[in-house]
């Protein structure tokens, strides 16, 4: 479950900032989340959001056979199992798997918000087998230790979004990430390096001010696309996916930069106290490199307030 106490185990404050919400009001609630605290904004917004609805997605194999085995690694999940495709489904360019052959409730407690969607690009499928049973049921396949980065990975307890949300993701996924790599920021800018060529308050209000006037160019963008007239929405929805592709190779190259800067300023990566903020913000890095890739523009209606599809 969320671990901050200002989300409750609905994610009522959460929902108030939803795919109905205008998304620069959404990139800046969610860049202040962030900011507070990057791991615990990216478990609330995908226990009350599953960002991963739109895609295909395989159930288990058999309700009665072994399940799918998760385990946590380094930066995200090992998993394994068997699943099997909707029948007649062709996966797109990604595949949700899910552990459980129905999505949780909202009311099961505790556990509900643990990840038990797990996306994968449909190129790691092996191939499937043809004709038959098999093909008539859906393909089945099998898979052994595939790592899921741990911003693939989300809760079937949350609201499905639809693949009319992508610019919501967009803007909530932009704003967590530019939160979080304004804190680490704020940490760089608090270290003590004397003699250091460039003081480290100084490196960070140098990176502070590109991810300040990134963020109001994206904001700039959002808005756009919001009051665009409908017949000019799909063209400013795609520049706006290549101002997302952007701002993500920004706050990376920030994220790097406050990084390596703190590690020679303290010597070690033991001293460095930049290290546990890059790892809470690592999920929400993940997929905003792939933003665009897993939930692409569509024209679609986003989801009212209230829709529980």
């Amino acid at each position: 479950m969320p671990r901050r106490g200002t989300a409750d185990a609905g994610g009522g404050y959460l929902r108030i900032v939803g795919p109905y919400a205008g998304p620069v009001r959404v990139l800046g609630f969610y860049e202040r989340d962030g900011h507070s605290d990057a791991s615990a904004a990216w478990e609330s917004f995908t226990s009350v959001w599953n960002w991963a609805a739109p895609l295909v997605t395989a159930l288990p194999r058999e309700p009665s056979g072994a399940g799918p085995l998760v385990r946590g690694v380094a930066g995200g999940f090992s998993v394994s199992g068997q699943w099997r495709l909707p029948k007649g489904a062709e996966p797109g360019p990604w595949l949700a798997l899910r552990l459980t052959a129905h999505p949780r409730g909202s009311g099961e407690g505790f556990g509900v918000s643990d990840p038990d969607v797990f996306v994968v690009a449909s190129k790691v499928l092996p191939a499937p087998p043809g004709g038959g049973d098999a093909e008539r049921a859906g393909a089945v396949f099998r898979l052994a230790d595939e790592y899921v980065p741990g911003g693939f990975a989300t809760s079937s307890a949350g609201t499905p979004l639809g693949a009319g949300d992508a610019v919501f993701v967009w803007a909530a996924v932009a704003g967590m990430a530019f939160g979080a790599a304004r804190r680490l920021t704020d940490a760089l800018a608090g270290l003590e390096a004397p003699g250091a060529f460039v003081p480290p308050a100084a490196a960070a209000a140098e990176l502070a001010a590109a991810l300040h006037d990134e963020r109001l160019s994206l904001a700039a963008r959002l808005h756009g696309v919001s009051r665009a007239e409908p017949r000019e929405r799909a063209a400013a929805t795609a520049v706006l996916a290549e101002q997302v592709r952007r701002a993500s190779r920004l706050v990376h190259q920030v994220v790097s930069a406050a990084y390596e800067y703190g590690l020679s300023a303290r010597g070690s990566a033991a001293e460095d106290p930049l290290i546990s903020l890059v790892d809470d913000s690592t999920p929400i890095l993940q997929y905003m490199r792939y933003a665009v890739d897993l939930l692409p523009p569509d024209e679609r209606t986003p989801t009212v307030e209230g829709d529980t599809r």
